[in-house]
Protein backbone atom coordinates (compact mmCIF):
# COMPACT_ATOMS: atom_id res chain seq x y z
CA UNK A 1 0.00 0.00 0.00
CA UNK A 2 1.30 3.42 -0.98
CA UNK A 3 -0.71 6.61 -0.67
CA UNK A 4 0.36 10.02 -1.95
CA UNK A 5 -1.74 13.16 -1.63
CA UNK A 6 -0.06 16.32 -2.87
CA UNK A 7 -3.14 18.48 -2.31
CA UNK A 8 -5.04 17.29 0.77
CA UNK A 9 -8.04 19.33 1.83
CA UNK A 10 -7.35 20.49 5.38
CA UNK A 11 -10.28 21.59 7.53
CA UNK A 12 -9.16 23.40 10.69
CA UNK A 13 -11.89 23.29 13.38
CA UNK A 14 -12.45 26.55 15.23
CA UNK A 15 -12.40 24.84 18.63
CA UNK A 16 -9.03 23.20 17.95
CA UNK A 17 -7.50 26.43 16.68
CA UNK A 18 -8.64 28.27 19.80
CA UNK A 19 -7.28 25.44 21.97
CA UNK A 20 -3.78 25.79 20.52
CA UNK A 21 -3.99 29.57 20.72
CA UNK A 22 -4.52 29.18 24.46
CA UNK A 23 -8.17 30.16 24.80
CA UNK A 24 -10.40 28.27 27.26
CA UNK A 25 -13.01 25.81 26.05
CA UNK A 26 -16.13 27.53 24.77
CA UNK A 27 -14.46 30.91 24.28
CA UNK A 28 -15.66 32.91 21.28
CA UNK A 29 -12.95 35.03 19.66
CA UNK A 30 -13.81 38.56 18.69
CA UNK A 31 -12.12 41.81 17.77
CA UNK A 32 -8.44 41.69 16.84
CA UNK A 33 -8.08 37.98 17.65
CA UNK A 34 -10.92 37.00 15.34
CA UNK A 35 -9.46 39.19 12.61
CA UNK A 36 -6.03 37.57 12.92
CA UNK A 37 -7.45 34.04 12.94
CA UNK A 38 -9.44 34.76 9.79
CA UNK A 39 -6.40 36.33 8.13
CA UNK A 40 -4.18 33.33 8.95
CA UNK A 41 -6.73 30.88 7.56
CA UNK A 42 -7.11 32.91 4.38
CA UNK A 43 -3.35 33.24 3.90
CA UNK A 44 -2.84 29.50 4.22
CA UNK A 45 -5.75 28.69 1.91
CA UNK A 46 -4.08 30.81 -0.76
CA UNK A 47 -0.41 29.97 -0.19
CA UNK A 48 -0.14 26.75 1.81
CA UNK A 49 1.03 23.54 0.14
CA UNK A 50 0.34 20.63 2.51
CA UNK A 51 1.02 17.02 1.54
CA UNK A 52 0.74 13.45 2.82
CA UNK A 53 2.73 10.31 2.07
CA UNK A 54 2.19 6.84 3.52
CA UNK A 55 3.28 3.33 2.62
CA UNK A 56 3.20 -0.12 4.15
CA UNK A 57 6.52 -1.33 5.52
CA UNK A 58 8.00 -4.30 3.70
CA UNK A 59 9.02 -6.01 6.95
CA UNK A 60 8.42 -5.53 10.67
CA UNK A 61 9.97 -7.24 13.68
CA UNK A 62 10.19 -6.74 17.43
CA UNK A 63 12.76 -7.73 20.01
CA UNK A 64 14.26 -6.42 23.21
CA UNK A 65 13.31 -2.76 23.41
CA UNK A 66 13.19 -2.16 19.68
CA UNK A 67 11.12 -2.40 16.52
CA UNK A 68 12.71 -3.25 13.18
CA UNK A 69 11.20 -1.56 10.12
CA UNK A 70 12.43 -2.63 6.69
CA UNK A 71 15.62 -3.99 8.25
CA UNK A 72 16.39 -0.86 10.30
CA UNK A 73 16.20 -1.12 14.09
CA UNK A 74 14.56 1.66 16.10
CA UNK A 75 14.98 1.71 19.86
CA UNK A 76 11.65 2.37 21.51
CA UNK A 77 10.29 0.14 24.24
CA UNK A 78 6.97 1.96 24.06
CA UNK A 79 6.53 1.25 20.36
CA UNK A 80 7.68 -2.36 20.79
CA UNK A 81 5.14 -2.94 23.58
CA UNK A 82 2.36 -1.46 21.44
CA UNK A 83 3.21 -3.77 18.57
CA UNK A 84 3.51 -6.87 20.73
CA UNK A 85 0.36 -6.18 22.76
CA UNK A 86 -1.71 -5.83 19.58
CA UNK A 87 0.18 -8.59 17.71
CA UNK A 88 0.95 -6.05 14.99
CA UNK A 89 2.67 -7.87 12.17
CA UNK A 90 2.97 -4.92 9.82
CA UNK A 91 3.16 -1.14 9.90
CA UNK A 92 2.36 1.96 7.92
CA UNK A 93 5.10 4.58 7.68
CA UNK A 94 3.81 8.10 7.12
CA UNK A 95 5.01 11.65 6.62
CA UNK A 96 2.84 14.76 6.63
CA UNK A 97 3.80 18.38 6.15
CA UNK A 98 2.11 21.77 6.16
CA UNK A 99 4.73 22.79 3.58
CA UNK A 100 7.59 25.29 3.75
CA UNK A 101 5.53 28.33 2.80
CA UNK A 102 3.89 28.87 6.19
CA UNK A 103 7.22 28.63 8.02
CA UNK A 104 8.86 31.08 5.65
CA UNK A 105 6.03 33.59 5.97
CA UNK A 106 6.02 33.30 9.78
CA UNK A 107 9.76 34.04 9.85
CA UNK A 108 9.24 37.05 7.62
CA UNK A 109 6.51 38.39 9.90
CA UNK A 110 8.75 37.97 12.95
CA UNK A 111 11.58 39.84 11.25
CA UNK A 112 9.13 42.59 10.30
CA UNK A 113 8.20 42.91 14.00
CA UNK A 114 4.65 41.67 13.55
CA UNK A 115 4.47 39.20 16.47
CA UNK A 116 0.68 38.88 16.47
CA UNK A 117 0.52 37.77 12.86
CA UNK A 118 3.53 35.53 13.43
CA UNK A 119 1.89 33.80 16.39
CA UNK A 120 -1.46 33.13 14.71
CA UNK A 121 0.23 31.75 11.59
CA UNK A 122 2.71 29.67 13.60
CA UNK A 123 -0.08 28.09 15.63
CA UNK A 124 -2.12 27.43 12.50
CA UNK A 125 0.83 25.52 11.03
CA UNK A 126 0.97 23.25 14.06
CA UNK A 127 -2.75 22.59 13.83
CA UNK A 128 -2.51 21.79 10.11
CA UNK A 129 0.00 19.05 10.98
CA UNK A 130 -2.36 17.71 13.66
CA UNK A 131 -5.22 17.61 11.18
CA UNK A 132 -3.11 15.96 8.48
CA UNK A 133 -1.99 13.11 10.74
CA UNK A 134 -5.57 12.66 12.01
CA UNK A 135 -6.85 12.52 8.43
CA UNK A 136 -4.14 10.02 7.59
CA UNK A 137 -5.13 7.82 10.50
CA UNK A 138 -8.80 7.89 9.54
CA UNK A 139 -8.06 7.01 5.92
CA UNK A 140 -5.74 4.19 6.93
CA UNK A 141 -8.38 2.89 9.34
CA UNK A 142 -10.95 2.73 6.54
CA UNK A 143 -8.44 0.97 4.26
CA UNK A 144 -7.50 -1.55 6.96
CA UNK A 145 -11.09 -2.40 7.82
CA UNK A 146 -11.73 -3.49 4.25
CA UNK A 147 -9.00 -6.09 4.78
CA UNK A 148 -10.31 -7.06 8.23
CA UNK A 149 -7.36 -5.38 9.93
CA UNK A 150 -7.00 -2.62 12.51
CA UNK A 151 -4.64 0.35 12.65
CA UNK A 152 -3.07 1.39 15.93
CA UNK A 153 -2.65 5.06 16.91
CA UNK A 154 0.49 6.60 15.43
CA UNK A 155 3.77 7.02 17.30
CA UNK A 156 6.66 9.28 16.35
CA UNK A 157 10.31 9.96 17.23
CA UNK A 158 10.37 12.55 20.00
CA UNK A 159 7.36 11.06 21.76
CA UNK A 160 8.03 9.60 25.25
CA UNK A 161 10.27 6.57 24.96
CA UNK A 162 11.48 7.23 21.42
CA UNK A 163 14.59 9.38 20.94
CA UNK A 164 14.07 12.12 18.36
CA UNK A 165 17.65 11.50 17.20
CA UNK A 166 16.33 8.44 15.33
CA UNK A 167 14.17 10.60 13.11
CA UNK A 168 16.74 10.93 10.26
CA UNK A 169 16.94 7.15 9.95
CA UNK A 170 13.15 6.83 9.94
CA UNK A 171 12.97 9.37 7.12
CA UNK A 172 15.54 7.37 5.15
CA UNK A 173 13.53 4.18 5.58
CA UNK A 174 10.27 5.93 4.72
CA UNK A 175 11.56 7.54 1.53
CA UNK A 176 13.71 4.73 0.15
CA UNK A 177 10.82 3.01 -1.61
CA UNK A 178 9.17 6.06 -3.10
CA UNK A 179 9.29 9.78 -3.79
CA UNK A 180 7.77 12.15 -1.26
CA UNK A 181 5.40 14.74 -2.75
CA UNK A 182 7.31 17.57 -1.06
CA UNK A 183 10.78 18.33 0.20
CA UNK A 184 11.52 17.05 3.70
CA UNK A 185 14.85 16.99 5.51
CA UNK A 186 15.86 15.62 8.91
CA UNK A 187 18.66 17.52 10.62
CA UNK A 188 21.32 15.84 12.76
CA UNK A 189 19.43 16.96 15.86
CA UNK A 190 16.39 15.05 14.65
CA UNK A 191 14.40 18.19 13.87
CA UNK A 192 12.55 18.28 10.56
CA UNK A 193 12.72 20.93 7.89
CA UNK A 194 10.12 22.24 7.18
CA UNK A 195 9.47 22.16 10.90
CA UNK A 196 5.69 21.95 10.47
CA UNK A 197 6.01 18.28 9.52
CA UNK A 198 5.70 14.92 11.23
CA UNK A 199 6.94 11.36 10.69
CA UNK A 200 4.79 8.60 12.15
CA UNK A 201 4.47 4.85 12.46
CA UNK A 202 1.05 3.16 12.60
CA UNK A 203 0.99 -0.44 13.72
CA UNK A 204 -1.20 -2.77 11.66
CA UNK A 205 -2.76 -5.96 13.05
CA UNK A 206 -5.15 -8.69 11.96
CA UNK A 207 -5.99 -9.46 15.58
CA UNK A 208 -8.82 -6.97 15.76
CA UNK A 209 -10.50 -8.29 18.93
CA UNK A 210 -10.04 -5.71 21.68
CA UNK A 211 -8.36 -3.15 19.40
CA UNK A 212 -10.34 0.08 19.52
CA UNK A 213 -11.11 1.78 16.23
CA UNK A 214 -8.63 4.57 15.51
CA UNK A 215 -11.46 6.92 14.61
CA UNK A 216 -12.87 6.49 18.12
CA UNK A 217 -9.62 7.21 19.93
CA UNK A 218 -8.82 10.58 21.46
CA UNK A 219 -5.23 11.66 20.83
CA UNK A 220 -4.74 12.98 24.36
CA UNK A 221 -5.83 9.70 25.93
CA UNK A 222 -2.25 8.39 25.96
CA UNK A 223 -0.45 11.70 26.38
CA UNK A 224 2.19 11.65 29.12
CA UNK A 225 2.12 15.39 29.82
CA UNK A 226 -0.03 15.58 32.97
CA UNK A 227 -0.59 19.32 33.25
CA UNK A 228 -1.12 20.26 29.59
CA UNK A 229 -3.39 23.31 29.40
CA UNK A 230 -4.47 22.35 25.90
CA UNK A 231 -5.64 18.82 26.74
CA UNK A 232 -8.73 17.59 24.87
CA UNK A 233 -11.55 15.98 26.83
CA UNK A 234 -11.06 12.22 27.20
CA UNK A 235 -14.01 11.35 29.39
CA UNK A 236 -11.78 11.26 32.45
CA UNK A 237 -11.56 13.87 35.25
Amino acid sequence: MEWIDAQPAVAVPDAEYQRLLGYPRGHVMDGRARELAGWARQWYAEHGRPWVYAREAESVGTGGASVTLDGERFHSGVLRRRFEKAAAGSAILAAVSAGPEIEQEAQRLWQDERPDEYYFLEVLGSLVVEQLIAMTGERLCAWAERGEMAVLPHYSPGYPGWDIAEQPRLLEVLAKAGTLPGKLEALESGALRPKKSLLAVFGLTRHTDGVQRLTELVACGSCSLPACQFRRMTGEP
